[in-house]
């Protein structure tokens, strides 16, 4: 088995994901891995924002509430961690930190409930067809 030395966790932050946390906290421990923690908040259509004064006050709430998110994951978390908030396109945001920090495997969770995404969620499969480094899917909930 690979020696992992830089795990990147993907997370959207939702409760659900407490089994990719654990298995990616669970792998760093083993190998004692630096870990990476990254949340990336896509761009808002324009259509989205109705009933709010702009999309960026939207923008900025969403990025407060990620924020608060993280910070309580951090806590939860019982190994030292980074933690890092980027905006655009998860898929390739995931990507290019990997590449920069140089991980060696991205740990990302899938729900997978949609088309040919059913299999595997369209952001994991994003990654897994995009990343230099080994890439950990994990289910999360039951197909449906």
């Amino acid at each position: 088995m690979k020696n992992y030395k830089h795990i990147l966790l993907a997370t959207d932050l939702h409760a659900d994901n407490k089994p990719v946390i654990e298995q990616a906290v669970a792998l760093a421990k083993r190998n004692n891995a630096k870990l990476s923690v990254v949340n990336v908040l896509p761009h808002i259509p324009y259509y989205m924002a109705s009933g709010v004064p702009s999309i960026s006050d939207l923008e900025d709430y969403l990025e407060e509430e990620n924020l608060k998110h993280l910070k309580a994951l951090e806590a939860q978390i019982d190994l030292e961690a980074d933690f890092h908030l980027l905006h655009g396109s998860p898929k390739r945001k995931i990507v290019k930190l990997a590449e920069e920090l140089n991980c060696d495997i991205v740990v990302i969770g899938s729900h997978g409930r949609y088309g040919v995404e059913r299999f595997i969620g369209s952001t994991a499969n994003g990654v897994l067809q995009r990343a230099h480094c080994d890439v950990l899917v994990i289910r999360i909930g039951q197909p449906k």
